[in-house]
């Protein structure tokens, strides 16, 4: 299992992020932020806070991440999904081979 070895706390990469809502009482936010934000892990990748915009197996392999919205999905890419499970619409931490 991964941890964090970039000085930012409340960071885990294995699973999906809490949400809360938003003041309007109606929107769901992700309790870590902002999307994009990147951490180094302890197995040598990189990791970048994404929303999964598919259902994501656990690990699942060949992941993109979209640049803009920072919108992960199973679309042929080089990141790995979360070691749990991800439904659409949940954030996480999409990691990467640093090097």
């Amino acid at each position: 299992m991964a941890y964090s070895v970039t000085p930012i706390s409340g960071v885990n990469l294995t699973s999906a992020t809490q949400t809360q809502l938003a003041s309007d009482g109606t929107t769901t936010i992700p309790a870590m932020g902002p999307l994009g934000n990147e951490v180094f892990g302890s197995d040598g990748l990189r990791y970048v806070f994404a929303k999964a915009g598919n259902a994501f197996t656990a690990g699942e392999t060949s992941c993109s991440i979209n640049t803009t919205t920072f919108v992960a999905t199973s679309t042929g890419g080089a990141y790995i999904a979360p070691a749990t499970a991800l439904a659409s619409g949940e954030y996480g931490w999409f990691g990467k081979a640093s090097v």
